[in-house]
């Protein structure tokens, strides 16, 4: 499947409406400050970004949000 390119601020948007949506079900989800994606090389999957969030997570939200990435990062990539 073709991935889409998108600005570090769009992917960071995305991310964060995303978490909006699901906010009402995991307490604390619209608390988490999300930084930009970072770069890097791409791998076999062809996924060439990752965003660590800023916050102490908890173990439920923490899940949501690193499922939430993991489908971005197939569905968007950086430009290189």
């Amino acid at each position: 499947m073709p991935k889409t390119v998108r600005s570090p601020e769009h992917i960071r948007d995305e991310l964060q409406s995303r978490m909006a949506k699901i906010g009402v079900d995991v307490p604390g989800a619209l608390r988490v400050r999300i930084p930009l994606p970072e770069r890097h090389p791409p791998d076999a999957s062809g996924r060439n970004w990752n965003i660590v969030p800023l916050d102490d997570l908890g173990a439920d939200y923490a899940h949501h949000l690193k499922k939430v990435i993991e489908d971005m990062r197939t569905e968007f990539v950086l430009p290189g």
